[in-house]
């Protein structure tokens, strides 16, 4: 970010990078919340000025106010209450964002040129499929980096030990 304030400019790299995902649960939702907390640093560092660090502050804010959304859309369908359109507006631009995210985020992680077309297509229908299951990670991970402990590192774990295979 100061870089960017310096002029310089950044763009994606064609190519592939291989990289682990965390193998569990727990790893994912501890992930995201070191990803929140570190974006929430940066965000309010005065290191950084605001005219470089403004549209990170959108996305970071919006995905802060995720589980506030999510909780009134949820609420909406079981009590629909009248609500400011201005409300209306500001919670459709929230989703909007955490969802162009996500499919950003998608879109980056699989290639056509490595999967091929058809596996390609199936990883993108079973990464929609899975949203209501990622909406309740995220979520709880939000919650968890706002309300949560700050200045804790916690390290993924990514090495997979194999165990042994017995062929009878």
């Amino acid at each position: 970010m100061r870089a960017l304030d310096q002029g310089y400019s950044f763009d994606f790299i064609e190519g592939e990078m291989w990289e682990k995902s965390p193998f569990s649960v727990w790893d994912f939702i501890q992930q995201r919340k070191r990803w929140l907390q570190g974006i929430l640093l940066v965000v309010h560092s005065r290191a950084v000025p605001l005219r470089t660090k403004w549209l990170l502050g959108v996305a970071c804010y919006s995905w802060v106010v995720l589980p506030l959304v999510t909780s009134k859309v949820l609420l909406a369908a079981f009590f629909p209450l009248p609500c400011p359109a201005a409300m209306n507006a500001l919670f459709a631009f929230v989703e909007g964002m955490n969802l162009y995210m996500y499919i950003f985020g998608v879109l980056k992680s699989f290639s056509v040129y490595r999967f091929g077309v058809l596996r390609f297509f199936l990883c993108i229908c079973g990464t929609l499929l899975i949203i209501p299951f990622t909406l309740v990670i995220e979520n709880i991970a939000v919650i968890w980096g706002v309300f949560g402990r700050k200045h804790k590192f916690y390290i993924v774990n990514k090495e997979f030990h194999h165990s042994p295979v017995i062929i009878a």
